[in-house]
């Protein structure tokens, strides 16, 4: 979507996420692209027996197997009484592997067996690292939308990324980078994140920068917003003196 650039278009805009937090400074993790509308929320979504929903799908617990949307059925191998594999807690060892016993998860790590399911998120650590209790597993996904404008007039377009604060992932990825579609030119990019964990932003065209470095390094106080504070995350129109 193409708008004419002039000086009320700022008013015509609800102020953006960082509105006069970007000040540029010359010299010095799977993105889901499309309209938030075209995904269905697990409200909308009716799963069978020993199913959960995520992300607007069903899907069978683990151990389980079938239809989610019908209902799953036990899935785990048998007992291999002849493997001596050592598999930790609540878990067994059937030709070779280690599985978890029904209704018990991997999630601590390696060698440290499976836990029941009750005891997952339940605000209290019980495995070593807390990982029972991390982010990644105790909140739903949130499809995010971010919008920004290059408003940089030095014909170049901007290149960014978004990165998650307190675990390692970007979006689109670690290699590579957003790019604008030229000067006055609304970009927006959607990301699955997680409730509440900060995400940040970081710009570059040129030699000319905004938030982070487009490595995740250096430091900025006013680049980061909460996943699902705000249906759009908007981070304005980015200008330069180039």
């Amino acid at each position: 979507m193409q708008r004419t650039l002039s000086t009320l278009r700022t008013a015509l805009r609800s102020l953006p996420l960082f509105a006069g937090l970007f000040t540029a400074a010359v010299a010095g993790g799977c993105v889901l692209y499309g309209e938030p509308d075209d995904y269905k929320t697990c409200q909308e979504v009716a799963c069978g027996n020993h199913a959960s929903c995520g992300d607007g799908k069903c899907f069978c617990d683990p151990g389980y197997e079938g239809n989610p949307y019908t209902g799953c059925q036990d899935a785990t191998p048998a007992v291999d009484e002849a493997c001596a594999k050592d598999c930790g807690q609540n878990a067994y060892c059937s030709e070779g592997d280690c599985y978890c016993e029904l209704d018990h998860v991997y999630v601590c790590g390696e060698n440290a067996g499976c836990m029941p399911t009750e005891r997952l998120c339940d605000k209290t650590a019980d495995c070593p690292n807390g990982a029972d209790e991390a982010i990644a597993v105790c909140s739903p996904p949130i499809f995010q939308e971010w919008l920004l404008t290059d408003d940089c007039d030095d014909g170049l377009d901007i290149e960014w990324k978004l990165f998650a604060q307190d675990r390692d992932w970007a979006w689109p990825d670690g290699d590579s980078t957003f790019r604008t579609a030229g000067r006055g030119v609304d970009v927006y990019q959607t990301i699955q994140c997680f409730k509440d964990e900060w995400i940040c932003f970081a710009g570059k065209s040129g030699d000319v920068t905004w938030g982070f470095n487009l490595d995740g390094t250096g430091q900025c106080e006013a680049c980061c917003a909460a996943c699902g504070s705000k249906e759009l995350l908007d981070l304005g129109f980015l200008t330069c003196e180039g």
